[in-house]
């Protein structure tokens, strides 16, 4: 089963989470040393699963969370901890479980991200905070308020384009447009999609 699927389509979730009860119950392996940080960004999970597709809207964990994992089963599933709720991570594009690994060294870094974040301007700090978009933000300042495109969709993070899903009505694509010196130059999509993307100071 992709739990790609689940972040698709809100009536499709409960079946996928029943699934994924099937997928823990099977051989899962200890990693040697957990791996242990703080969350590099905004994630957005569904039904305590977060994906590598990064589907927008709904649920949202803050960045600077603490983090531990130290469960892995295949080459696409990971388990542990954020704050005090277990999540699982899925990374659906992975070709290796180092793949999966790499992902989530990706999502639990080692400094805590708001020590970084207080240092950025006011308005950039709130849009951050909100998970919108801001013309002007950096690459590392949209990855702490989007966290990382879908790889599928993005597969190059030096693009001068990254697509983010996003569910509004319905499942939307925006993509953030960055200029020749990696600062946003705007988005595009739906306009209802870029509404609930953009930060309104």
């Amino acid at each position: 089963m992709s739990f790609r699927i689940c972040a698709w389509r809100a009536s499709r979730r409960v079946v996928c989470v029943l699934g994924a009860v099937v997928l823990v119950s099977g051989c899962a392996t200890r990693l040697p040393a957990p791996i242990t940080g703080y969350t590099c960004c905004n994630l957005h999970p569904s039904y305590a699963w977060i994906n590598s597709s990064n589907v927008l809207g709904g649920a949202m964990l803050p960045a600077g969370q603490r983090a531990s994992f130290d469960t892995v089963k295949g080459r696409y599933y990971v388990y542990g901890k954020i704050g005090a709720g277990y999540v699982s991570l899925g990374h659906d594009t992975a070709r290796s479980s180092e793949d999966t690994l790499r992902w989530v060294h990706r999502l639990v870094v080692p400094d805590d991200p708001a020590v970084r974040l207080a240092s950025w301007p006011q308005d950039v700090q709130n849009a951050v905070r909100a998970a919108r978009v801001l013309p002007g933000m950096s690459r590392e300042q949209v990855l702490m308020a989007l966290a990382y495109p879908s790889p599928a969709d993005t597969p190059d993070l030096g693009a001068s384009t990254w697509r983010y899903w996003i569910t509004v009505q319905d499942d939307e694509t925006v993509d953030v447009r960055f200029d020749a010196e990696g600062r946003v130059q705007g988005l595009s999509g739906k306009p209802e999609a870029v509404r609930a993307l953009e930060f309104r100071r």
